[in-house]
């Protein structure tokens, strides 16, 4: 190989690695971010379920005593166990209170902008199930990022090759 074919050779990698992997591994360090950011926000509404479950079932007994020891008392009839909470507004900046007048049953989101209206059990059941796909994913979208990450490293190996074949021959 002359010297300008070389020079051409390095300049096609450089443009390769610049135009076509660098950014293949951008995106995929952003869809693996984004998947760890699910899976971290599905775990939260998993703890925060565990949570309203343990506390809400004694709450539970309590009020169904209480209202059938006052058999007299209309008032109480109608009410419904409350759950107070905190709810993210905005990208965990803003927080607020709020008042679950039934907390027996949670929107969940389930994908693609959709939300389903499920059962304490069914949603725990429901969370399970995709924070196992959300992993599945997160180690497919690793491996992709790994792969990548590895074409880089040969390339870059490549380029060195074929600028020791330069170096040398110059001289």
């Amino acid at each position: 190989m002359d010297v300008a074919e070389i020079q051409s050779r390095i300049e096609e990698y450089s443009l390769f690695i610049s135009s076509t992997l660098r950014p293949q591994l951008e995106a995929a360090a952003k869809a693996r971010e984004e998947v760890e950011r699910d899976i971290k926000e599905y775990e939260v509404l998993q703890a925060k379920l565990a949570n309203m479950t343990s506390t809400a079932k004694p709450t539970r007994e309590k009020i169904i005593s209480a209202n059938t020891c006052s058999s007299d008392d209309d008032a109480g009839e109608g009410k419904k166990d409350q759950t107070e909470t905190v709810v993210d507004l905005g990208h965990e900046v803003i927080y607020c209170k709020a008042v679950i007048d039934d907390p027996s049953k949670i929107y969940v989101h389930t994908g693609m902008g959709f939300h389903v209206e499920m059962t304490m059990d069914e949603a725990a059941a429901f969370i399970g199930k995709r924070i196992r796909l959300l992993r599945q994913s997160l180690e497919l979208k690793t491996q992709k990022a790994t792969t990548i990450a590895v074409h880089i490293e040969e390339t870059i190996l490549v380029l060195q090759q074929l600028g020791n074949e330069v170096s040398p021959s110059q001289e």
